[in-house]
């Protein structure tokens, strides 16, 4: 089982952003990062440093993208209460997105 199909909001999340192609996955991948940075305290700097000592493999569907696999890693790390904040909150950002698109 895959790390984020423990909890089935974010294994939905991230069916979605598997679904998208790639230059819409590098939006979404920014949005992201940019949850994690600012209202989630992700210490950037400590997180790139561990994501570095780390031998991965990089066969995962979302290490095509750099962004995207550094924001799954940020992601992964946080406690279960966070991760959960971060779904409503890109999916509130897809949402308002398409919007401003329709409009």
């Amino acid at each position: 089982m895959r790390w984020y199909e423990q909890n089935h909001e974010l294994s939905e999340m991230l069916n979605f952003v598997e679904s998208l192609n790639d230059e819409e996955k590098s939006v979404a991948a920014k949005s992201l990062l940019n949850i994690l940075i600012t209202e989630c305290g992700i210490n950037l700097d400590l997180e790139i440093s561990d994501i570095a000592s780390k031998n991965y493999s990089y066969n995962r569907w979302y290490d095509d993208i750099y962004d995207l696999s550094s924001a799954m890693e940020f992601l992964k790390s946080l406690p279960e209460h966070k991760q959960q904040y971060v779904i409503k909150r890109l999916l509130s950002e897809v949402v308002m997105s398409y919007v401003k698109k329709e409009l």
